[in-house]
């Protein structure tokens, strides 16, 4: 059985993608959430309710997903765990995990907002104690949200900041060219389409041939032409710069909360 402790954004899009991608079955998946409002839209659907106790009795599999300063909260409820916790919780660390549940089976992940669809990036780290078996099963379920990609723990707070927050960053982005597209007199509906088929291109072509993005953009650049004149006043305004720092800001705010939860 799996449990899901907190079912808010992160948790809901576990709980439906472990069902539409046909891995579980809406019965086979516990919840647990603060607010039983929340939970009414998946009783509707099948699957079970618990308190964080009986999924920490009932579960072999546990997925943390509350918000870190609810985490206190969280473990006092659960108790002691014999099972493979998976943990979406920013800042708290594996270790942190062990010592508030007794288990040493711990898994960290960091999906985006793309795993809503299962197109989303998922950053992983786990302790030394999940085995080859346990592994396994831990990359069949997250196959649902998207793709994986295993990091050092360390780095859990750089893919916070680069693939976890950077679809809001993303989003600001994509709105900010089609008001561009509606500023030169396209529909909305039209910008809308050319902005989001020409960044889902982009993006292919780069995974497809493995090019620096540099390469491509100079195939784009004519001289003295159009897109020339473009990037010069891309680099005027700094984008690039501001670009990178926020990133860096995200990363550091990242820490921040790290060393605040470990007081």
């Amino acid at each position: 059985m799996i449990g899901i402790v907190g079912v808010g954004n992160i948790g809901s899009i576990i709980a439906k993608r472990l069902v539409e991608s046909g891995l579980y079955k809406a019965d086979e998946i516990f919840l647990a959430n603060r607010s039983q409002q929340k939970l009414i839209p998946f009783v509707e659907k099948g699957y079970r309710l618990a308190t964080p106790a009986e999924i920490s009795r009932f579960c072999d599999v546990i997925f943390l997903c509350v918000k870190p300063q609810d985490s206190e909260e969280m473990f006092s409820q659960l108790g002691k765990l014999n099972a493979l916790i998976v943990s979406t919780m920013t800042a708290v660390t594996i270790e942190r995990i062990i010592l508030k549940t007794n288990c040493e089976k711990v898994v960290r992940i960091m999906p985006n907002v793309p795993a809503m669809i299962g197109r989303g990036v998922v950053g992983v780290s786990r302790s030394s104690h999940v085995g080859e078996d346990d592994w396994k099963r831990c990359c069949k379920l997250l196959s649902a949200l998207g793709t994986i990609v295993e990091v050092d723990e360390k780095h859990l707070a750089a893919v916070t900041a680069l693939s976890g927050s950077a679809p809001a960053f993303i989003f600001v982005i994509i709105e900010a060219l089609i008001d561009a597209g509606i500023r030169v007199g396209l529909s909305y509906e039209t910008s809308r389409l050319m902005v989001l088929e020409t960044l889902r291109g982009s993006s292919e072509l780069l995974l497809r041939l493995g090019d620096h993005p540099g390469e491509f953009r100079h195939v784009v650049t004519s001289p003295a032409g159009t897109t020339i004149e473009g990037i010069y006043r891309m680099e005027r305004e700094g984008i690039r710069g501001a670009l990178m720092k926020t990133i860096q800001e995200t990363y550091l705010k990242a820490i921040q909360l790290q060393k605040e939860l470990s007081q």
